[in-house]
């Protein structure tokens, strides 16, 4: 009996009934993705800003009063006083604080003698994700404070001047680096745990023993499916677009129908996973717990959206390979900020592609299996 479209269309129907009778389905589909932009979008900052720093001033002369001037007028430092060493320290114990200034008695002294006067800088070592940016911009305020308090530039004068360009991402912004990323999270969310869920449940009811006595063939019967659940996670990602491109202005600099055609090809890859989930387990709570181990905590730790996979030892970045999500967040993020052809992407597609049939071939002959 060869392919009906009649019967893919009745199933497939009959799954997008049930998702628009199920008002969770379609609030986990639609809002879910608008909330995770917006919240994601927002608290995600590789950028420190508005430093805590407590400052303890003994010597108040207008030198040191120039210094701690040059800390509080840049928008990384949020400059607040304290009297003595003790309570200043104490505030960065409590975590009130992230650095403490100190600047001793004489500093202006030394400074009109043509001595060079110490300044102590603590800073909160136990988050050291922070302590490098933190002394980078303290570098940068420090040059400018000794041409504030000297009143002209050093004399000294360097042999040559390095000026950077930032490419591709000019101000550095976390949010344009994060964002496209986001899109894999979501599709992961939407294809894997709803068409995982819904499978299961029909298991675990029985309804699936029906369907499988109807003259629907069982290709006719996957695809009708997971379709609906195709288009929720396209929706998803459309969602993910807007709210990057009108939400956080991120620019988008490459093809469309590249990321549109990785993106496709990425949904596929989760609803096959989803498929084979629902398949193995039949059981909603192992299918939840699968569902996270397979698919949500490798999208998030394991794919570059948040921790870059350069910087990963090299047994880890082996194992990111296997996972779908790795080479999408690449295209993505390439399609959004630096535009390159389909050709230098082309080793990207094709691993999508190799792990699509993979994918898709076990789970469809998985499900072949437990309808015979």
């Amino acid at each position: 009996m060869s392919f009906s479209l009649a019967r893919f269309d009745a199933i497939f129907k009959k799954e997008f009934m049930h998702i628009f009778r199920d008002p969770f389905t379609i609030m986990f589909s639609m809002l879910l993705p608008l909330i995770i932009v917006i919240i994601l979008g927002n608290s995600v900052e590789f950028n420190l800003n508005e430093i805590s720093t407590v400052v303890v001033d003994h010597d108040k002369t207008p030198e040191s009063r120039k210094l701690i001037e040059t800390f509080s007028s840049s928008n990384y430092f949020k400059i607040y006083l304290e009297d003595s060493p003790k309570k200043a320290f104490d505030e960065i114990v409590k975590e009130n604080a992230k650095v403490e200034l100190f600047v001793p008695c004489g500093f202006g002294k030394d400074i009109s003698d043509g001595k060079s006067p110490k300044v102590q800088l603590l800073l909160d070592g136990a988050d050291n994700s922070s302590v490098a940016a933190i002394m980078n911009y303290i570098g940068m305020i420090s040059s400018l404070a000794v041409t504030k308090i000297a009143g002209h530039e050093r004399q000294e004068t360097p042999l040559f001047k390095i000026k950077e360009r930032f490419l591709f991402n000019p101000e550095l912004n976390s949010k344009w680096f994060t964002i496209p990323g986001l899109g894999a999270v979501i599709i992961a969310i939407v294809a894997i745990l709803l068409t995982t869920l819904t499978i299961c449940r029909e298991w675990e009811q029985g309804s699936m023993e029906l369907l499988m006595s109807s003259p629907v063939q069982s290709s006719e019967l996957i695809l009708g499916k997971i379709a609906p659940y195709a288009i929720l996670s396209g929706v998803g990602f459309f969602i993910v677009y807007l709210g990057a491109r009108i939400l956080f202005k991120v620019p988008m600099v490459g093809s469309h129908i590249i990321l549109f055609s990785a993106t496709f090809l990425f949904i596929l890859n989760y609803l096959g996973i989803g498929l084979f989930i629902s398949v193995t387990t039949k059981s909603q709570q192992l299918a939840i717990q699968k569902a996270l181990m397979v698919g949500l905590m490798p999208t998030a730790m394991l794919s570059g959206f948040i921790f870059p996979i350069e910087y990963m030892p090299p047994a880890l970045r082996c194992l990111t390979t296997i996972f779908p999500a790795r080479w999408y967040v690449e295209i993505a993020r390439n399609a959004f900020l630096q535009g390159s052809s389909f050709e230098d992407l082309s080793f990207n597609f094709t691993i999508l592609f190799g792990q699509l049939i993979l994918i898709v071939t076990v789970a469809i002959l998985k499900f072949k299996r437990s309808l015979g």
